[in-house]
């Protein structure tokens, strides 16, 4: 059977209400995103903000700055790299020309 899932949850913010029987009570909101090889994980619990609504308000804040802070750092990791136009291959042929030319000498020897 397929769960249901949350109406109180929005895209990248899980509401998290434990089963009333548990034993330790967990309430809040987790953002949580992977933007390539980053995983952002951040939970805002209902006591510590003041109540359900506080938690979402401090939730949607933070995914809104975190994934501008991910797009960030990544522009500007991307925009180190040289243009694929700058890289130059003509050392290698030359190498490998120098090469093919000494065993040639050899050879003749």
């Amino acid at each position: 059977m397929r769960r249901r899932p949350n109406p109180q949850s929005e895209s990248n913010i899980r509401r998290i209400d434990t089963k009333a029987k548990a034993r330790k009570q967990t309430h809040g909101f987790q953002v949580h995103f992977l933007r390539g090889m980053t995983a952002v994980t951040k939970m805002f619990s209902d006591s510590v903000y003041g109540g359900k609504e506080a938690a979402r308000r401090a939730a949607r804040k933070f995914k809104k700055s975190a994934i501008a802070r991910v797009v960030r750092e990544a522009t500007k990791a991307t925009s180190r790299r040289k243009p694929a136009s700058r890289k130059k291959a003509a050392p290698r042929r030359a190498k490998a020309g120098r090469r093919r030319a000494k065993a040639a000498k050899r050879r003749r020897r």
